[in-house]
């Protein structure tokens, strides 16, 4: 009995501890549970000895480790953390596969393209060598804005400028002197093929074409752009390298068809600014183009020219007319590089260059070599000594003619009415134009003048200073002639890029004899006239000075 009262007493005491552990820690984790409740963790301590919890640490207190709230916030991102990382992980394994299955693909496709390229090569090829290396194109485009502080009569500065003559002061324009667009093709290296046309600016007068018996149509040239054939011609360029295989000629060639003047266009590519102004004989009478047969190219040893040469039989006419001559004209350049040019125009050189013809009319109008009257031959020639160095140029030149520049060539910038025939009765110029014919159209007339052109580079600057100088005697049989002028050109190129360079300069024109009357008497002897002409009053025409600012475009 006692021992069982003993058992019951031990009953009862285990248990109050139970409970009594039980209360304590439900009452020490209810304020631990609240306190988590803010979503933090909370570290646990407990003391050995009585069993309690703590939720700080102290002597005799063991730690017993971290509570986390079910869901408290820390809880949360540590689950999304680790859901996020094992997310991560299935792309990235899954990007992994895609990517080297790209890659195999990419493998499959370029071999398949490799084995597809490697059979039409041959074919890309021979397309290539006949089409794409044997063609060329290329366009060039001359502009400009020009003013005009004083307006006369004269020739033109540019091909196909016009203006007013006397009393349109402050005359200016926008214009587009030239548009090239320029075709090479070479089927095989023995020949190329060259065409060129270009756009250019029409004149005409403002009379009406007769339509039959009763109807007119109006003029449709004055003002538009034109389109016209510049060039057309065919090039022999292996005759001396294959067939006669002349080593210091292996350049040379042949040409056929409607092709550069052998002068001018060397003059041009010598003094650089064609964009600009024209250069002397072209400026005169002289056309860029010829229609014949010529033979040209550079004579050089140990790769040096020592000369450079171009002679050809051509048409009386040129590329802007019809051929109405029953004779032919004969041109030829020859230029000389004592020292040995490294390039074309490089060093010391000296050219000369004839031409020999006839006036572009019919025979019964021309005369010819069995009618040598008073409309008889022509002859052209011009002698120079020029020098190019890298950064600068300069050349001097004598220029002499017969019948080589007429009334229409002075009046082909702007001219009075008369000259024109376009008025009946004569407007108050028509007695001072039959003196200028008188003097230049009577097929005796003898030209003589002076040139001087030159470029120079400023250094570390895109700038270039260039100019011309002109003087010339149209015909020096006259004692006095009132139509002895001056040509000067100055101004600054600015080089935008090897396709766009701009000019700003000064163009002037000065007839330099002070004013005078032109006897009749010695009209009269000049023209050849069977009665005798009239003084003419006031003999030297008015000066022009023009201002330009000159663009150029090629690709």
């Amino acid at each position: 009995m006692i021992t069982g009262l003993k058992r019951a007493r031990k009953r009862k005491r285990s248990t109050t501890g139970v409970i009594s552990v039980a209360l304590l820690v439900g009452g020490l984790l209810f304020p631990v549970i609240a306190h988590a409740a803010d979503g933090r963790t909370v570290t646990l301590y407990a003391d050995p000895n009585t069993g309690q919890v703590f939720m700080k640490p102290a002597r005799n207190r063991v730690r017993i480790g971290d509570y986390i709230p079910a869901h408290s916030t820390e809880e949360i991102e540590r689950r999304v953390e680790m859901k996020t990382q094992q997310q991560l992980e299935q792309d990235r394994a899954a990007m992994k596969a895609e990517l080297e299955q790209r890659q195999a693909q990419q493998q499959q496709w370029n071999a398949e393209m490799a084995k597809q390229v490697s059979e039409i090569q041959p074919f890309a090829r021979e397309f290539g060598d006949r089409w794409y290396k044997k063609i060329s194109i290329a366009t060039l485009v001359y502009a400009d804005y020009r003013y005009f502080s004083h307006t006369g009569f004269g020739p033109q500065n540019l091909t196909q400028e016009n203006w007013p003559g006397p009393g349109n002061n402050s005359f200016n324009s926008f214009n587009i002197t030239r548009a090239y667009l320029d075709f090479k093709f070479t089927p095989i290296d023995d020949l190329m093929m060259r065409v060129t046309p270009n756009v250019y600016a029409t004149s005409g007068t403002a009379t009406a074409d007769a339509v039959g018996k009763n109807t007119g149509w109006g003029n449709q040239l004055d003002g538009n752009l034109g389109y016209r054939l510049k060039y057309a011609y065919l090039d022999y360029q292996t005759f001396f390298k294959k067939v006669l295989k002349v080593a210091p000629m292996s350049e040379d060639k042949f040409t056929f068809g409607q092709e550069q003047n052998p002068l001018i266009d060397w003059e041009e590519n010598l003094y650089g600014f064609r964009y600009v102004n024209l250069t002397p004989w072209n400026f005169l009478s002289l056309s860029s183009t010829q229609l014949g047969f010529s033979m040209k190219g550079p004579i050089k040893f140990n790769e040096l020219q020592y000369a450079d040469y171009d002679i050809g039989a051509f048409n009386d006419a040129n590329f802007h007319q019809f051929e109405q001559s029953n004779y032919k004209q004969v041109m030829g350049r020859i230029s000389i590089y004592p020292m040995g040019a490294k390039s074309r125009f490089q060093g010391l050189g000296f050219t000369g260059f004839y031409n020999y013809g006839y006036s572009n009319k019919t025979a019964d109008l021309n005369g010819g070599p069995n009618n040598a009257g008073r409309t008889g031959n022509l002859q052209r020639i011009a002698v120079l000594a020029h020098y190019a160095a890298e950064t600068w140029g300069i050349a001097g030149e004598w220029d002499s003619g017969h019948n080589a520049f007429s009334s229409g060539n002075l009046f082909s910038g702007s001219g009075p009415l008369d000259q024109f025939q376009t008025v009946t009765p004569p407007t108050g110029f028509g007695p001072w134009d039959k003196m200028v014919k008188g003097i230049q159209d009577n097929g005796q007339s003898n030209q003589e003048g002076w040139d001087f052109f030159g470029h120079y580079d400023i250094p570390h600057t895109p700038f270039t200073a260039f100019g011309m100088y002109e003087h010339f005697l149209p015909n020096t049989n006259a004692r006095k002639n009132p139509l002895d002028f001056d040509r000067w050109v100055a101004g600054v190129q600015y080089l935008i890029s090897k396709n766009v360079r701009i000019a700003i300069d000064s163009q002037n024109l000065s007839y330099y004899h002070d004013q005078f009357t032109f006897p009749g008497a010695e009209l009269t002897s000049l023209s050849g006239a069977n009665t005798l002409q009239k003084n003419t009053k006031f003999a030297v025409p008015r000066d022009t000075h023009g201002f330009y600012l000159n663009l150029e475009f090629r690709y």
